[in-house]
């Protein structure tokens, strides 16, 4: 649900269809291009124009004319529709290697797309999470707060008795204690409505819908740690979007890279041109020798090329689609270098995690065990209500440590499940 209705994911897949639209463009530039040109505007009327022979030989014998024009004062209108449909033969690799930059920056777009959906996963475990282990913070903050009422209600029935057994300090110690868990209870409801709503959100559930988890703890037998640290790295260096991502980039710029040099070189081509246009004020004349712009219809096909020349600017590109090259395959070295790194990193957190939450839930069920032993010491006279005190205040830091490292675990399992993309194996 989360990744179906997330904008994020919205907005990699438009992403997605921007890139297969350049690779739709780049595909269409190998097919011919037509472009039609219509003029329209006013001319002079006039009739065909006349030769006027000189009646005097030139020196050489031949008889001289002058051609004499038969403009009219009136103005009339022409109009003129020039066309030419260009096939490319030839062009040292301009067309096919942005096809082929193309088609790679389509696979990088995919591939980004998979990371976001990891990313996707991994803030809705991250809120999901952190809404459990906050109600069992609330739930851990009311067991508290029973034994210091139960503390607080003993020793107020000592004091009524002028017990010797306790003193006021005793009481104000509780109600420390008492403001402690309630400090830690604020902290725990702000928390579990904050994350209630971030989850909401996340999920994409309208306003008016509430929604219950499938649990009320943290699990403690989630799996993750049962294949060895060196395969996690191994599979994040296989599997990982972002890697594949980085590959296809590489693959685009450096077809980029080699497009920038054919630019340098020239393109060969075949073209259909041709042109009609018409003036109804102006007689048309039949001479081939003489071109009429106005009156005219003609068509052809011809072999042509065309070669750019400048003074730099083509170079530059070509030095500037290398160095965004080759900066790429830096950043790909500098991936594979961190992300071992950043595997073992999350594979140890969780390690250290589940060892301590392992040791606080030992701790917890021995202070439980402290908790009974000294009200019943204390309720026999045998023991102090320091004793109380000391007891219930660890058991409560032991229960919110407990939760802590449970919940790191939890998150540092989520992250080594993202680190190497076990979301692309199957559902999350």
């Amino acid at each position: 649900m989360a990744v179906e209705s997330s904008p994020r994911m919205g907005e990699a897949e438009k992403e997605l269809i921007a890139a297969e639209s350049d690779l739709g463009q780049a595909k269409a530039g190998q097919l011919p291009q037509l472009d039609l040109v219509g003029t329209a505007g006013p001319a002079e009327d006039a009739d065909r124009p006349f030769v006027q022979i000189s009646p005097v030989p030139s020196p050489e014998g031949f008889l001289t004319g002058r051609l004499r024009d038969r403009d009219k004062d009136d103005i009339g209108v022409f109009g003129r529709l020039d066309f030419a449909l260009v096939q490319p033969l030839f062009t040292f690799g301009k067309i096919s290697k942005r096809k082929q930059a193309a088609l790679h920056g389509v696979q990088a777009q995919r591939a980004a797309k998979e990371n976001t959906r990891g990313e996707v996963i991994l803030n809705v475990k991250e809120l999901y999470y952190g809404l459990i282990v906050a109600q069992q913070g609330k739930g851990a903050a009311d067991d508290a707060e029973g034994f210091v009422r139960d503390a607080k209600a003993r020793i107020q029935r000592l004091l009524e008795l002028k017990s010797p057994s306790v003193e006021e300090t005793d009481l104000y110690r509780m109600e420390v204690l008492e403001s402690q868990i309630n400090q830690f209870r604020a902290k725990a409801e702000s928390g579990a409505k904050v994350a209630y709503l971030a989850l909401k959100k996340a999920v994409g559930l309208p306003e008016d819908r509430d929604f219950r988890l499938d649990r009320s703890e943290l699990p403690k037998d989630t799996p993750g740690l049962e294949v060895v640290q060196e395969s996690y790295v191994m599979q994040a260096l296989e599997r990982r979007p972002d890697l594949e991502q980085l590959r296809a980039g590489i693959a685009a710029k450096q077809s980029l890279y080699e497009a920038a040099k054919a630019d340098l070189y020239p393109s060969v081509f075949v073209a259909a041109i041709g042109s009609v246009a018409g003036a109804p004020g102006r007689e048309r004349l039949d001479i081939s020798y003489f071109p009429d712009e106005f009156n005219h219809a003609y068509a052809g096909v011809v072999l042509g090329s065309q070669w750019h020349f400048d003074f730099g600017i083509g170079s530059n590109r070509v030095k500037k689609a290398r160095a965004e090259y080759e900066k790429l395959l830096h950043t790909k070295e500098y991936a594979e270098r961190n992300i071992p790194v950043q595997v073992v990193k999350h594979y140890q957190d969780a390690v250290e995690a589940k060892a301590s939450f392992e040791a606080y839930e030992k701790g917890a069920t021995a202070a439980r065990k402290w908790v009974v032993s000294a009200f019943a010491d204390f309720d026999f006279g045998l023991g102090t209500a320091r004793d109380l005190f000391d007891a219930i205040d660890r058991y409560g830091k032991n229960q919110g440590e407990y939760l802590l490292a449970l919940y790191q675990y939890n998150i540092a399992l989520a992250k080594l499940s993202n680190a190497v993309a076990e979301y692309r194996s199957g559902p999350q």
